[in-house]
């Protein structure tokens, strides 16, 4: 019998003792793994565990971001009271280090290390999702009236407390600052790193307060708390971020949007308090919109198609304003979109989209697809360029009523700001139902205001003011006393904790085009010619509505000339110095 032919083509039989030496050489080279990181532990003085097939406990892992886990090499895998065991596989790389050191900013967890395999953190990396699935961050705060006054008050005798206020966890000095911001209806909280301190503002009713300047060695951890809260890279310190969160304070909820801005002198951060309201907001009377400016106001929006446009700068209540007249209008038999840049306040009832530029979601194609959802009533946050400009105008002349706001000084000068835009005046002035301006000024104090004979400087200025009112409007009778804060009563005043005003309401001008102002528009008439004709037609000027908020007593002088400029016909004199 012949031999088999052989053939180098030929692949060998399988061998039976062959097959797991794959499996053999890996199992040796994990022992060894897990015997060289054992040693490490030992050398380290740390615990060691071989964490491979290790099922995490739920609800522990997401203590940790995702971040940090895959950035810093942390893992929380077990909880005991408060004392979460981390998994690390070596605590002297200086990522891991710096991570365990922004951890300290969650103060009220007491981090445990483990030394563990790199092949154990693997393997606990790959259920992250699993055992953290993604969740909106909210902390919920519930303190009463006297413990928000309390938190303030802490604030306030910040430097007298000394090493109990030193000693207070980087959680519970945080939820100490929201509590006091909060108790004071601050839309604001300023932490701005100095070259020695940290200072602390609240911005109250439009203005900013200092309430107290912190240890600067605080920063590092205030920061850390803020971005863990928001969602935020902690290890990135170079760069600005932009967050939110939400809390609940008593019975208000709150959402909270974070800017991290690096400085000089170390990351700066600002959170602005947005109170939700529920499905009601603020009414346009409560908000300042009073006389002639409603009865304009009132009638524009019950118009089915045409654009409404609200200017000012930044922080002059325009977003709120325009919330105010979604929630007059808004009925179950119309659809009310938004597309916003955020998403300031929750309302019930309507359709609410907040713009994305990383995933194409930007005002100008937001707003087409918004088109295409048979709105009747469509809120723009911005018009920011051209595209967004024409895709509004446009759907205003189709069958919209669309509403948006511009950042210009006045009524008037949104029509150039539109051109600026590109966009012709002959295109756009038609579709423009009305432009509002609008500032906001403090309320007086009610609890410690008090009744003064107003000086002769102050009636010139109220008369001049008033010698240009509209002669088809009723003009306000000048009473024989105004409302202003008394110093003396408001030092000790808890209302409004030593300022003299609580709140704010609006002061507006509303121009609505008519024949004479469409003309001039499309004949290229500059911002001060519009301005005239917009008066001669019955328009009530920001400082005159301001007056007459004055007249009315809700607010003073000083607050007017505070927010629209220096009045050129007299001075006022301060309630200290009439008082004195």
């Amino acid at each position: 019998m012949l031999p088999p032919k052989s053939s180098s083509n030929q692949s060998p039989a399988p061998d039976s003792d062959a097959a797991p030496i794959g499996k053999i050489i890996g199992n040796i080279q994990r022992k060894s793994e897990e015997e060289q990181t054992k040693k490490l532990a030992d050398s380290l003085g740390l615990p060691y565990l071989n964490l491979v097939n290790f099922q995490p406990e739920p609800g522990v892992v997401e203590i940790i971001p995702k971040e940090l886990v895959e950035n810093g090499g942390v893992f929380a895998f077990k909880k005991e009271g408060q004392k979460i065991h981390l998994a690390i596989t070596d605590p002297r790389r200086d990522a891991t280090l710096e991570t365990l050191k922004q951890l300290e900013a969650m103060s009220e967890y007491e981090f445990a290390p483990t030394l563990v395999s790199e092949s154990s953190l693997k393997y606990l990396k790959a259920l992250y999702d699993t055992f953290a699935p993604n969740r909106v961050v909210r902390e919920d705060i519930h303190l009463t009236s006297d413990q928000q006054k309390q938190a303030l008050d802490t604030i306030k005798n910040w430097n007298s407390l000394g090493d109990e206020a030193k000693r207070l966890a980087i959680s519970n000095l945080f939820d100490t600052l929201l509590s006091g911001a909060t108790y004071t209806n601050a839309s604001d909280i300023h932490i701005e790193p100095t070259k020695t301190n940290v200072r602390l503002r609240f911005r109250v009713d439009g203005v900013l307060s200092d309430m107290v300047d912190l240890p600067k060695e605080l920063l590092r951890n205030i920061i850390s708390r803020i971005k863990l809260l928001a969602g935020l890279k902690l290890n990135i310190a170079d760069s600005a971020q932009d967050g939110r969160f939400s809390i609940k304070a008593g019975d208000a909820d709150y959402d909270l949007r974070v800017s991290i801005l690096p400085t000089a002198y170390g990351e700066s951060a600002v959170l602005r308090l947005l109170p939700q309201s529920g499905s009601r907001f603020i009414s346009l009377t409560d908000l300042g919109l009073t006389g002639h400016n409603a009865e304009i106001i009132n009638n524009v929006i019950r118009q089915p198609n045409g654009l409404i446009l609200n200017t000012g700068p930044t922080g002059s209540g325009k977003t709120t304003t325009l919330y105010a007249i979604l929630s007059e209008i808004n009925q179950p038999g119309k659809k009310i979109i938004t597309i916003e840049d955020p998403i300031e306040y929750r309302l019930s009832g309507i359709t609410q989209s907040q713009v994305d530029p990383d995933e194409g979601y930007t005002f100008a194609n937001g707003l087409k697809s918004i088109l295409r959802q048979d709105p009747d009533v469509v809120l723009v946050g911005e018009i920011r360029d051209n595209d967004t400009a024409a895709v509004a105008i446009n759907a205003s002349l189709t069958g919209h009523l669309v509403l948006s706001t511009l950042h210009t000084n006045d009524a008037a000068g949104a029509i150039p700001r539109l051109g600026d835009l590109g966009l012709k005046p002959e295109y756009f002035i038609e579709a423009i139902l009305g432009v509002i301006a609008q500032r906001l000024v403090r309320r007086v104090c009610p609890h410690c205001a008090e009744d003064y004979t107003p000086t002769a400087a102050e009636l010139k200025i109220i008369n001049k003011e008033l010698s240009a009112w509209p002669s088809n409007i009723e003009k306000p009778v000048i009473p024989t006393t105004l409302k202003r804060p008394n110093p003396k009563k408001l030092k000790t005043c808890p209302n409004c904790n030593g300022t003299g005003y609580k709140g704010q309401l609006g002061i507006f001008e509303v121009m609505q085009p008519n024949e004479t102002i469409v003309k001039a528009v499309i004949a290229k008439a500059t911002v001060s010619e519009i301005q005239r004709l917009a008066i001669e037609s019955g328009m009530i000027t920001l400082r005159q509505d301001g007056i007459t908020k004055v007249i009315a007593g809700t607010t003073s002088l000083s607050e007017i000339e505070r927010v629209t400029g220096d009045f050129q016909s007299g001075e006022t004199s301060s309630p200290e110095e009439e008082t004195a």
